[in-house]
């Protein structure tokens, strides 16, 4: 059997940093070490020099829109590639849309399955949409360096060994989780283990015991571009549940995001909302986001919304594929929603 392709890619934020944290030193080096996480089945690609691009935010952030849209789009058309991962998320992608044809996807004999989140929340949304890939919300695996340092500050701290610095912890623990992320990527791509599930609880409306839902959405503030755009009707909320997180903002310009989509009608459309997590630095904004979607919302009818801190600029983070409907099951006071790992499948 041939190996199946596993592209690594950086198209917002660029990875240099994690190189470091995980003592690479090099995207090559990186490479070789997934290489050796996914095993002889995958040939591990990526372009070096977009995974090490300069960042300058006073001059436009990233001067490599042509070479980052060229990079996915060869991707896309080769029947070779199996997975998509983003190696991170960060800035400066969503304007690189515009320059990807998509319809490649439609097209394809194979399914490919594309793995990442915030920043990249509307290529996850539009990639899902297609008939010949698979988009799945999850962190990149850079986002570890920040989830595990925010999780041990915020909620791990009796996890800490004495004299065991919050730094110390986050080093101790980066290549295995590392690995472990990458290797799930590899179990749903080959439809082993349980699959992922999501558990939620309701904070808002009622449901019934069992229900099928399907989502789309992601990081707020990105996924607000494609509202009114040639790419809407991927994040179409008839008959969907909407994703939403966000971090690192204040609540008042969560609300001023919020009413592009009050004004675009999506919550007249929506079957429910599932809030991830919200915070800015260590402050927990959850409530807060509650508080300020109420007065959104429509008042002719009861939106059930979900909340779970799974979903997010977190750790852990659980996997979320889009436009594919997922079992959610009560089991006492939260609900379990499940995906089997052959909806996943993309080998």
């Amino acid at each position: 059997m041939a190996r199946r392709r596993f592209h690594l890619i950086a198209p917002a934020g660029p990875a240099q940093s994690f190189f470091a944290a995980l003592r690479l030193g090099s995207a090559g080096a990186f490479i070789e070490y997934v290489q050796h996480i996914v095993g002889a089945d995958y040939k591990v690609t990526a372009d070096v020099t977009l995974l090490e691009a300069h960042e300058d935010a006073m001059h436009g952030g990233r001067t490599d829109d042509v070479a980052r849209a060229a990079d996915l789009q060869d991707a896309f058309a080769d029947p070779a590639t199996a997975a998509i991962v983003a190696v991170r998320g960060g800035a400066w992608f969503a304007r690189t849309l515009h320059r990807i044809d998509f319809s490649v996807l439609d097209r394809r004999a194979s399914k490919l399955a594309l793995f990442g989140f915030s920043e990249l929340t509307p290529l996850i949304n539009i990639v899902a949409a297609s008939r010949g890939a698979i988009g799945v919300y999850d962190m990149g695996p850079a986002f570890l360096t920040y989830g595990l340092r925010h999780f041990i500050l915020t909620r791990g701290q009796d996890q800490l060994a004495p004299d065991q610095t919050p730094e110390q912890w986050v080093e101790s623990r980066l290549h295995d989780d590392c690995a472990a992320y990458f290797r799930q990527v590899v179990e749903l791509l080959e439809s082993r283990g349980e699959g992922v599930t999501l558990s939620a609880r309701c904070v808002a409306g009622s449901l019934p015991d069992s229900f099928e839902a399907t989502f789309v959405g992601g990081n707020l503030t990105v996924l607000s571009t494609l509202v009114g755009s040639k790419f809407e009707s991927a994040i179409d909320p008839m008959g969907r549940w909407i994703l939403l997180e966000d971090f690192n903002d204040k609540p008042e310009r969560f609300d001023r995001f919020l009413a592009h989509f009050t004004l675009a009608g999506y919550w007249d459309r929506c079957e429910g909302i599932l809030l991830g997590d919200f915070h800015n630095a260590h402050v927990d904004l959850n409530a807060a986001m509650l508080g300020i979607l109420r007065f959104h919302l429509p008042s002719e009818r009861t939106i059930p919304i979900l909340f779970s801190k799974q979903v997010g600029h977190i750790w852990p983070m659980t996997a979320v594929p889009f436009h594919i409907s997922g079992a959610a099951r009560r089991q006492g006071d939260h609900y379990a929603i499940y995906w089997h790992s052959s909806l996943f499948a993309a080998v």
